[in-house]
């Protein structure tokens, strides 16, 4: 029984709109039509033989098809004129919007990371090891006699980055291997790591920068919140005029 109410209102609201589009004097034109329909096959690759075919797989033909795309273009054009140039969203909504959801919003811990990386091989025995981990003890020492860290990771190190002096990237927690991050969220900016062994080699981590939570910028957002808002405006503006300024003007009265 609800559904056959829901169909019978939504049937009301399509003569509506029709007896709108009609005293408003608002018609799509063929050009708008073809452009429509054109860029519909485009969007699905599809050729005249393949569209139509695919339309009458829906029970339709193209001259129906283009009924129904006209309609749906002329409501647009309606909803256009009606609502969407009476919606706005000003900048103290987005503010009001940005300083209730700043949760939304939060970032964590960050740390921009360079790397000198030793490959320890699978094979190696435990003298190879511990020659490979002698080596970057020995950068390490390097680095703290005031060597540029860069400069020894595009010497020495054997890992990704390496020709960018060691540039890893700017990692917040759960981002990294587990004991590289315990070594980096530990280290203060400037600082070089005792070697970090993983399942590869030796890392000599440096951090360049730590970058403390906060909260992402209400510039860096606001065109999500705008947009937001504006389509919440929009569907609330949408209904009002469909339930009561629509029916008013026609002099509907629809009873629940």
């Amino acid at each position: 029984m609800q559904e056959k109410n829901h169909k019978f209102l939504d049937a009301i609201t399509d003569k509506l709109l029709e007896k709108e589009i009609k005293s408003q004097g608002i018609a799509a034109h063929d050009d708008e039509i073809d452009r429509y329909i054109q860029e519909i096959q485009t969007r699905n690759g599809m050729d005249e033989t393949r569209f139509n075919a695919a339309l009458a797989q829906q029970g339709m033909t193209r001259e129906s098809y283009r009924a129904k795309v006209k309609s749906e273009i002329e409501k647009a054009q309606l909803v256009n004129r009606e609502i969407r140039q009476r919606v706005n969203v000003s900048p103290e909504e987005i503010r009001r919007y940005y300083d209730a959801h700043l949760d939304d919003y939060a970032i964590a811990d960050r740390v921009k990371v360079r790397d000198i990386f030793f490959v320890v091989d699978p094979d190696d025995d435990e003298t190879a090891v511990s020659h490979v981990r002698t080596k970057a003890l020995e950068v390490r020492g390097m680095a703290l006699d005031g060597r540029d860290f860069a400069a020894l990771a595009r010497q020495f190190s054997e890992g990704p980055g390496a020709d960018k002096g060691g540039e890893l990237g700017t990692f917040g927690r759960g981002e990294m291997d587990r004991d590289l991050e315990e070594a980096v969220f530990g280290l203060e900016p400037g600082k070089v790591s005792e070697p970090v062994r993983t399942a590869t080699g030796f890392h000599l981590l440096r951090v360049e920068q730590r970058i403390a939570a906060g909260h992402r910028p209400l510039e860096e957002v606001k065109d999500d919140i705008r947009e937001a808002l504006y389509n919440e405006a929009l569907e609330r503006r949408f209904q009002d005029w469909l339930s009561r300024d629509l029916r008013e003007r026609h002099h509907v009265e629809v009873l629940d």
